[in-house]
């Protein structure tokens, strides 16, 4: 006897149920992506062929990943990629996940280089991940060449994957190392730094959420000296490879901003600028040095 192929629709419904039971955030948007994804598909199409069904392979590859996501295993790595300003960058484990809220660091700094009358600009992206910054800011600021460090050689193969599925290889440049010491002997060299670091305090980890912590890279999401370290080393590197008027764009933790602009203004920093998400936190700061400062 021949057995009823599995539908669309009833795949959602058993893949929404089964995400439910295990407390999922969002069930349902998690088992459209999950069934769109596994069908290779986009998710209007869920909708529009609901009785379309599902190989075997599909099947089995939906129950797979559906264990994996029971378990909290980042949605973003079971689809290998994760969109960040309207462009999809492939992650995997090892790599940390785009977040929405660094959209603004990438507005941020991108606004900064429109500004700029330079025919050629330079931008390091310090702690690049996917890359998804940096290779942003190369696609859509022609005039700049864009610098990508990591500490991690498998955040860097990550991003050059992307660089050249984004088509912006030639103008990006990768570098292995902590924060700016893959660039110290560029004295002068760079318009702009721009870095979303590891910001949470290793006290904080019980308010992590459980998928990140246990899956995501902790030299990604982690820092020592409550939460600032890597800021610390930035305000101190980020001088020597700036030219004249350059400028430092980081994200921000939530409630953030107070203790870290007082790191900056203890090493000469002023704050230019500041923005928000959509909850109203600050999420993005903009440094500049004095303009009557001498190096």
């Amino acid at each position: 006897m021949r057995v009823k192929a599995v539908t669309v629709q009833e795949a959602l419904q058993s893949a929404a149920d089964y995400l439910a039971k295990r407390r999922l955030r969002s069930p349902r948007q998690d088992a459209d992506l999950l069934v769109a994804s596994v069908l290779k598909r986009d998710r209007t199409f869920l909708y529009t062929h609901p009785e379309h069904p599902l190989s075997t392979a599909q099947k089995h590859l939906l129950q797979q990943w559906l264990i994996k996501r029971g378990e909290h295993f980042p949605l973003q790595y079971l689809r290998g990629k994760q969109e960040f300003y309207g462009r999809e960058f492939s992650v995997r484990p090892g790599v940390f996940i785009p977040r929405p809220e660094t959209e603004l660091v990438l507005e941020a700094a991108l606004g900064l280089l429109r500004e700029s009358p330079e025919e050629h600009l330079r931008a390091i992206d310090v702690g690049t991940g996917s890359g998804c910054i940096g290779i942003t800011l190369a696609c859509e600021e022609p005039r700049v060449v864009v610098t990508a460090t990591d500490v991690s050689p498998i955040a860097l193969q990550v991003a050059h994957q992307n660089a050249k599925k984004h088509r912006c290889l030639d103008r990006l440049e990768f570098r292995e190392g902590q924060t700016l010491n893959p660039v110290k002997d560029r004295p002068g060299y760079y318009h702009l730094v721009v870095s979303n670091p590891p910001y949470v305090s290793h006290q904080e980890r019980n308010r992590v959420d459980a998928s990140v912590d246990k899956h995501e890279p902790h030299e990604a999401v982690y820092a020592a000296e409550s939460g600032q370290a890597i800021y610390k080393q930035l305000f101190s590197e980020a001088r020597k490879v700036l030219r004249d008027q350059g400028k430092l764009v980081v994200e921000l933790g939530e409630g953030a901003k107070q203790g870290i602009c007082r790191l900056a203004q203890a090493k000469g920093w002023v704050l230019e600028g500041s923005r928000k998400d959509l909850a109203h936190i600050d999420r993005c700061a903009i440094f500049g040095r004095p303009l009557d400062e001498k190096p």
